[in-house]
């Protein structure tokens, strides 16, 4: 049976050397070839998964990726969206409003442009380069906000972001979702929006029984896509919680861990 193989794409695609090695691009293409697809699952903006798509040709092949934890969903080939979710622009105001009142930082991406209005925001030059956006500097941008972001990144050194991240999340729980993509990230997405659950609203799109797919990750925003899949495989690098959920722990992805389990599992 063919299988809808969703990745994630830091620690899990890339090596630590930010890379996807000969081995996995190799044994992508090569399921691609026998008509598995192919659907990278990322926190990143559509900019900042432009390179790997290339290099895995999921123009070609048809594939698909999902942005902003999975709240935007592309066919490749096309280039049309199939799954836009949004952030209710009330609610989101008034979490950015009480989120200046605790010790952390934000951005908003949108249209492949990331909005603050803190140029000593934390880690900004990080974000920008690993989602290949512009930057937009907004002095009033919670008041003057007018569209509807996909997401909004919470961000801060890792020992100073419990907290604020705590105190976010107990106000704000019934109407966002939010999770840890790297221990200094934390974001929010519309309610009732996952990797996981994005990757169940494909699987139906495109005719996939839940059971046939497969997804990758080593992070706490692929805990739905690892639970939710027909098989979801953590990497050896994984955070704990996720090795604790997955039907399967993979070597790590500086050791072809993806790679290993397509050419064990998955390919003919």
């Amino acid at each position: 049976m063919k299988k809808l193989i969703a990745i994630d794409i830091d620690g899990t695609l890339i090596n630590s050397k930010h890379e996807i090695s000969e081995r996995t691009k190799k044994t992508l293409l090569e399921a691609q070839k026998q008509g598995h697809k192919i659907m990278i699952s990322s926190g990143r903006s559509q900019r900042g998964v432009e390179k790997y798509y290339k290099e895995l040709e999921l123009d070609k092949y048809e594939g698909y990726i999902c942005n902003y934890n999975g709240a935007v969903v592309t066919d490749v080939k096309t280039n049309e969206i199939i799954i836009n979710h949004t952030l209710n622009l009330e609610k989101m105001r008034e979490m950015l409003k009480f989120s200046k009142t605790q010790d952390i930082y934000f951005v908003i991406y949108f249209n492949n442009i990331v909005y603050t209005d803190n140029l000593s925001t934390y880690n900004l030059d990080d974000i920008l380069i690993k989602n290949d956006t512009l930057l937009k500097y907004v002095p009033n941008l919670v008041d003057s906000i007018d569209f509807k972001p996909n997401n909004i990144l919470f961000t801060q050194d890792a020992s100073k972001m419990t907290e604020p991240s705590k105190n976010i999340f107990e106000k704000f729980k019934y109407d966002f979702e939010f999770v840890y993509s790297e221990p200094f990230y934390f974001e929010a997405m519309p309610k009732n929006v996952s990797k996981g659950e994005t990757l169940v609203e494909v699987a139906e799109k495109l005719g996939y029984n839940i059971s046939d797919t497969v997804s990758f990750g080593d992070q706490g925003n692929d805990f739905t896509m690892i639970k939710l899949a027909g098989t979801g495989v953590a990497m050896g690098n994984s955070i704990d919680e996720l090795k604790e959920i997955a039907d399967f722990v993979t070597k790590t992805n500086d050791e072809d861990g993806v790679a290993e389990y397509i050419e064990k599992y998955i390919l003919n």
